[in-house]
């Protein structure tokens, strides 16, 4: 049964890499980092701040925080813990546009990504939501492109980042 779900995720990262043209790497190089994300969050701070009063500001900031830490961290336990090889040291034919470190599951980007749009959801505009969602699936699918995830890396770090924005989110409800 291991062997047949490690086959389909082998399987599907290799459609999905050559998914599109090598036109497109650069957009997708762009997208993996942090940096052509901050003016998304710098807008998503400020709405934050123009949202609520400035004691409620410093409690979401701090979760956001403590989030973002929880979500990387955590994927940095796991991958360490796990120890499951990157694909670009595994799959032959498979497209590698970035350093590849040695473990790989689960994936940092999509567990910040889907982390924090389940975070902030219910403290921003429900049009906020999709927005959010959109930018981490574009950010996580980045990860497949460039070779260094599988699917599952992927899944598995958006659930990570879902279970924890759902800690924090009660943390949050205690507070108030």
């Amino acid at each position: 049964m291991l062997e047949q779900l490690n086959s389909l995720d082998t399987n599907a990262l290799l459609a999905l890499n050559r998914l599109f043209p090598e036109a497109a790497d650069t957009f997708w190089l762009a997208t993996t980092k942090t940096v052509t994300w901050l003016p998304l969050y710098a807008v998503l701070i400020h709405r934050l701040y123009i949202s609520s009063t400035f004691v409620v500001f410093t409690k979401r900031l701090a979760l956001v925080v403590i989030g973002i830490l929880l979500f990387d961290q955590g994927a940095e336990f796991f991958k360490y813990t796990f120890e499951r090889p990157r694909p670009c040291h595994e799959v032959e034919g498979l497209r590698v546009l970035a350093h590849c470190s040695p473990f790989g599951f689960f994936s940092a980007h999509a567990a910040n990504g889907f982390g924090l749009a389940f975070l902030v959801r219910k403290w921003l505009h429900s049009s906020w939501f999709p927005v959010l969602l959109v930018a981490a699936a574009i950010q996580s699918f980045s990860r497949i492109h460039l070779g260094v995830h599988y699917p599952s890396d992927l899944v598995a770090g958006a659930a990570w980042g879902i279970l924890i924005s759902f800690v924090l989110n009660k943390v949050e409800t205690t507070w108030n």
